[in-house]
């Protein structure tokens, strides 16, 4: 079976009660089956299921004819806004009127989901580090069987469905991440995917100003363990604070992550060059910096020698992952940048900065840190102890941007700019030389990777 059968749609969403009225079929004969799911009109291809969803900005039913001339076959369409729809589509295309699209494509992931019994799901959930850590468990579980792993960090309630609905029948493993965006939605994500194994890397602040608390963290995340029968298992940080909390009640085994659990000796610290695990049958080479990365690493082994993987297929799965943008990654040229913006808080700024901290490269070590987003009530106190942290460190240069710092920190004793204020920093950055070492650090919305071509030509 090359897709999932456009049939088994109609007869899932008729029987979940989001069908309310018949399909639609538009044009000549359409293909019998899709190959996956979108949202995103532009990024349709041949074989898609376009979901039309509203959003802030604007509303997927307005592209749905895009959708089809990118090569969607099927589209799930609110009944209430059909008639909109349908005089502006072309070619061919089998239209589901549901009363909510992305109820009904939650409703498909569970059902396609659930077709395939044999596929041994792992959840990842955190703080920090569940993208890398999620990466890491399908490089090694990918070497031993076909692996479904899910994209980039299409994590959410409408990422994680459309990852779902990627399993197919000659799959293992599925290894999925899933994130949180409101409380209850590592809870939903679960009973979606219901996980034979569940990680939870850390609990952090990540998100605090939505949930309020860091003990409210831990209570979201651990809901990645609600969907436990008792056959499940649970994989918790040993070293976290939160380790008993989230081990007690757990339906299911507890494996407690660390140096223990992954059979690992000892580490070497390579700098910049990442870590050198050594594990009972060998050393495992890791090329991304930063202390938070053993852990992860520790993480994905410890997964792996859950389900008896073999130590070559660890070793291989391990070694063979790079940096993705924005997270860790090193880029040498005249200057040496720890590109490692794609997200920020305050355990993550933290480890950034002891990375920078402990480079001994020769040059100057420069800070650039840009705002951490979703702090709420904490984003004051929290953006002012990083500034001091920072300053601490016997960096040569720390350089703050963005409102939450600048509303935090005193500029009389560090340089700091707001966000209206960007070419400052740009002109700041002017006394940086061949050889030195640059931290980009911030939340994504602060786009400081904006900064690296300019950091990188020759000056």
């Amino acid at each position: 079976m090359s897709g999932i059968p456009l049939r088994l749609i109609e007869q899932w969403l008729g029987e979940a009660g989001h069908l309310v009225e018949p399909p639609i079929a538009i044009g000549a004969p359409v293909a019998q089956s899709v190959r996956e799911a979108c949202v995103d009109s532009r990024v349709a291809r041949a074989g898609c299921l376009f979901v039309a969803l509203p959003g802030a900005r604007t509303d997927g039913h307005e592209f749905v004819d895009q959708a089809c001339r990118g090569g969607a076959v099927a589209a799930l369409v609110s009944q209430v806004k059909l008639a909109a729809v349908r005089p502006r589509l072309y070619g061919s295309v089998r239209l589901f009127p549901v009363d909510d699209p992305l109820a009904a494509l939650q409703s498909l992931s569970f059902r396609w989901r659930r077709r395939h019994q044999s596929l041994h799901r792992v959840g990842v959930t955190g703080s920090n580090g569940k993208t890398t850590v999620k990466e890491l468990i399908g490089s090694i579980l990918a070497r031993s069987a076909p692996t479904v792993i899910s994209r980039g960090n299409l994590n959410s309630d409408i990422g994680l469905p459309m990852e779902l609905l990627r399993i197919r029948p000659d799959h293992r493993y599925g290894v999925f991440e899933m994130g949180m965006n409101r409380i209850g939605e590592i809870g939903l994500l679960a009973q979606l995917t219901e996980p034979d194994t569940a990680v939870i890397t850390n609990i952090g602040t990540a998100h605090i100003g939505m949930v309020g608390s860091q003990d409210a963290i831990a209570q979201e995340k651990r809901a990645v363990f609600s969907a436990f029968t008792g056959r499940q298992t649970a994989v918790i940080p040993d070293a976290d604070q939160y380790a008993d909390y989230l081990a007690d009640g757990v339906a299911g085994s507890v494996v407690r992550y660390g140096m223990h659990s992954a059979r690992v000796q000892s580490v070497d610290d390579l700098g910049l060059d990442g870590f050198e695990l050594h594990a009972d049958e060998g050393p495992i080479r890791l090329s991304i910096p930063g202390r938070p990365m053993i852990s992860n690493a520790l993480a994905a082994i410890t997964v792996a020698r859950s389900l008896d993987v073999r130590f070559q297929d660890i070793r291989d799965g391990l070694e063979s992952v790079r940096a993705s943008f924005g997270r860790s990654e090193v880029i040498r040229s005249r200057v040496t940048i720890i590109q490692d913006c794609y997200n920020a808080n305050p355990e993550s700024m933290r480890a950034a900065l002891d990375v920078l901290a402990a480079t001994t490269s020769g040059g100057r070590r420069v800070a650039v840190l840009g705002s951490m987003k979703e702090l709420g009530a904490e984003s004051g106190r929290r953006h002012a102890e990083i500034a001091s942290y920072a300053s601490s460190l016997g960096i040569d240069r720390v350089i703050l941007y963005g409102d939450e710092f600048a509303d935090a920190v005193d500029a009389s004793v560090v340089r700091v700019f707001p966000d209206d204020q960007w070419e400052s920093v740009v002109d700041e950055l002017g006394f940086v030389r061949e050889g030195d070492t640059i931290l980009l650090k911030g939340s994504r919305a602060v786009e400081l990777e904006r900064l690296t071509p300019l950091l990188t030509e020759a000056r």
